[in-house]
Formats: structure tokens, C-alpha cells, sequence
């Protein structure tokens, strides 16, 4: 039996093999290393982890150039989903897939590139979100699975194929939510990054359509807010922050100033609305970083401009909202 430091250096050298020189392969030979890598893959599903990344980058990068491989999404789902114990292999190939389309490693040409990428993940993304809501659902499933589950949601979301519509109805920004209340530090950032994804996506566009407005508007009336006001609260609250922790800190001014930039237009025609959210604001201002302060220059300049915008014109002195 190998050790793990052999198993993991094959694993990382199949990757890099697989990105160099994945020309040499042919059709034929590139099909039965992907049956191979599925194969160690499965095997490996107990971890560790590092081993069970490893081999999920390279089956990625297969997906990515091996156009004969036709539905790498389908294909890894029948062999890993029916089994609770290789779900978490199957959530780690899909967290991973957008980052290697991505990847400047591997060199496609265009018009190869767009069409894999809509192949594996914009024709994928309603499919995805069925399937991280099946996993949320089962019982069974590891105790990691819906930390696996967030970091998969959030790489999809960052990659830009997740919308508000898609996922109004579901229990993933309930899940984003809950993961900030997290001990662990990485599942904390990765709780950071989805609810960042998510406020970025209520952000006002004048190209929405009117079904897209309403959701956004219904999704920060009726969940975000309230949800942000918790965070606030929970921010004043966490000790960690008293204590100066710089990851804590970071975390809770990133969501927060996510919501200021996204919401400023809404803050200036609502105040009311938006007065814990702004508190809350003012309060980052208040902490000893000056990270925190850099980070928070785009949404005070943002909702100055959109108040400038939005007053009566008159003496300056006497500006007021206009109605």
C-alpha cells in the first residue's frame, strides 16, 4: 500500500500531464484515463482530502479539453451521488470544474472554450442547484457534506451562471447564512464569499427585465434585510471581533459593504429601511483597521453620488429627497 505523500504526488503529476500534454492522449486514450481517474477517485472517497482534490482538478481539466466526453456532469452524478459516503467526491469535482474553465493553464481555442463552457456549466446550473438542494435534503449524507456544499454553491455563484430567480426558493442562502455563525475560519470566508455573491446579484440593472426586478426587490425587502440586520447584531457581538481578530473583522465589513454598494440606490430612496444596515456601516467604520477603511471608500462614494442624483435642484443648503 502506497502512502499518502506518493499517492498525492502521482495525483498532482496526472494533472499537470493531463494540462501539458493532453494532445498526446488521443480520443481513445484520454476516454480510458478519465474511466482510470474515476476509478482512484472513487477508491479514495475516505480522503484525505488533499488526495480527493487532486484527482477532482484533474478529471476537471479532462472535462475541459475532452469535447468526446459529452455530459461530465450526468456521468460523475450516476457514479457518486447514489453512494452518501461519495458525495462529497462528486461536490468536490463540481466546486472545482468553473475554476479550471477559467484557468490559463489550459490553453482551448475560442470558439472550442465557449462552447465547453456552456456545455459544462451554463446548460448544468439548474441541474446543479436540484442537486445541492437533494444534498442539503438527505440525512445521510458525511458531516462535511453541506460545507462541501456551500464551497460548490459558491464557486458556481462566483463564475456568474447563478441567479436570485434560480435560487429564490431554495434553502442555499439560508445555508450561506447559517455557515457565518461557523467556528471554523474557512467555512466562515467561504460563508463570506457566498453571501458577497449573492448581495452582488440584487445589485439595480436597467437592463432587468420586470420579473428580475421583482425578485431582486422581493429577495431584500423580505429576506436580505432582515438577514442583514442579524449580521450586524452578530458582528457587535462576536467576541472575536472585540478582541481585534482581522478575519472576523474582514469578513463581517465585506458582507456588510457588499449590501451598502449593492443597495446604496435603495438606501437613498428608503432610509428607514435601511437604517440598521447603514448603523452597521458606520459601526466598520469605527473598528481599528485600516483595511477596513480602505475597503469601505467605493460605498460612501457610491451613496454620495446616488444622493446627488436623487435631490431636488436648489441651493445646495436647502437640498432635500426628492419625493
Amino acid at each position: 500500500e502506497l502512502g499518502i505523500e506518493v499517492k498525492l504526488f502521482a495525483a498532482q503529476t496526472l494533472r499537470n500531464k493531463i494540462i501539458s500534454d493532453f494532445s498526446e492522449l488521443g480520443e481513445p486514450g484520454a476516454l480510458q484515463l478519465r474511466d482510470s481517474v474515476v476509478n482512484h477517485l472513487r477508491n479514495a472517497r475516505s480522503g484525505p482530502q488533499p488526495l480527493i482534490t487532486q484527482l477532482c482538478l484533474a478529471l476537471a481539466d479532462l472535462a475541459v479539453q475532452l469535447g468526446a466526453w459529452t455530459d461530465p456532469f450526468g456521468d460523475m452524478a450516476r457514479s457518486f451521488l447514489s453512494d452518501p459516503e461519495s458525495v462529497s467526491c462528486l461536490l468536490e469535482f463540481l466546486a472545482v470544474l468553473p475554476e479550471e474553465i477559467e484557468s490559463e493553464r489550459i490553453l482551448l481555442p475560442t470558439d472550442f472554450f465557449r462552447q465547453r463552457a456552456t456545455e459544462l456549466l451554463t446548460q448544468r446550473v439548474g441541474d446543479l442547484i436540484q442537486l445541492l438542494v437533494q444534498c442539503l435534503q438527505q440525512p445521510d449524507l458525511k458531516a462535511d457534506a453541506h460545507t462541501r456544499v456551500l464551497v460548490c454553491f459558491t464557486s458556481w455563484l462566483r463564475y456568474g451562471e447563478i441567479t436570485l430567480m434560480m435560487i429564490q426558493n431554495t434553502p442555499l442562502t439560508e445555508l450561506a447564512f447559517a455557515a457565518l455563525k461557523a467556528d471554523d475560519d474557512a467555512v466562515f470566508e467561504t460563508a463570506v464569499d457566498a453571501i458577497c455573491g449573492i448581495l452582488g446579484e440584487t445589485r439595480i440593472d436597467h437592463d432587468d427585465d420586470p420579473e428580475d426586478a421583482r425578485v431582486k426587490s422581493a429577495s431584500v425587502e423580505q429576506q436580505l434585510v432582515p438577514q442583514l440586520n442579524a449580521v450586524a447584531a452578530q458582528m457587535r457581538a462576536d467576541p472575536l471581533v472585540a478582541e481585534g481578530n482581522e478575519e472576523r473583522i474582514r469578513g463581517y465589513c465585506r458582507v456588510l459593504t457588499e449590501a451598502g454598494e449593492a443597495w446604496a440606490q435603495r438606501i437613498v430612496l428608503n432610509i428607514a429601511a435601511f437604517e440598521t444596515t447603514v448603523s452597521a456601516l458606520v459601526d466598520c467604520m469605527r473598528l481599528d483597521s485600516l483595511e477596513v477603511i480602505g475597503m469601505m471608500f467605493e460605498f460612501w462614494a457610491v451613496l454620495a453620488d446616488n444622493t446627488m442624483e436623487s435631490t431636488v435642484p436648489c441651493d445646495p443648503a436647502r437640498r432635500t429627497l426628492a419625493a
